[in-house]
């Protein structure tokens, strides 16, 4: 098993994390935010970073249609989310786990009366938050 090294990105990566749990977000707003705070680290170092944190199953890696960038999100360590749905606000970002039995009667529907097996990692439906919604 490789060694995981504590560097100064890194550990701004963890910082940046958790002051931002519930949303996506683009290696370049990482970049941005350490950049407001007056931390020197390149992107590629950010990027690098990001890229075995997602290996090591720390973050999750998405790609949307809509999107250049890859968006990460970060995983709690006892969640199950390869297991669900997420939905995203697009106004806001904030994310929402979908973890209701409803889900499953949708994977079953889907799976019985299409012949499709719904993988949700990296799954996303985007709409409006009910907040943002109410702006």
């Amino acid at each position: 098993m490789q060694k995981e090294y504590r560097t100064k990105c890194r550990s701004y990566i963890v910082e940046y994390l958790q002051r931002n749990k519930e949303k996506r977000f683009r290696a370049s707003d990482v970049f941005s935010d350490m950049t407001a705070n007056n931390r020197q680290v390149n992107l590629a170092t950010i990027y690098r970073n990001l890229d075995k944190m997602t290996e090591q199953g720390i973050l999750q890696k998405y790609k949307t249609a809509n999107s250049e960038a890859c968006l990460y999100q970060y995983i709690e360590p006892q969640s199950e989310c390869h297991n669900h749905l997420h939905m995203q606000c697009e106004k806001c970002g904030m994310i929402i786990h979908l973890e209701c039995d409803f889900m499953d009667e949708i994977s079953h529907h889907i799976a019985k009366e299409h012949n499709f097996f719904l993988e949700c990692k990296g799954s996303v439906l985007t709409g409006l938050c009910g907040n943002c919604k109410t702006l």
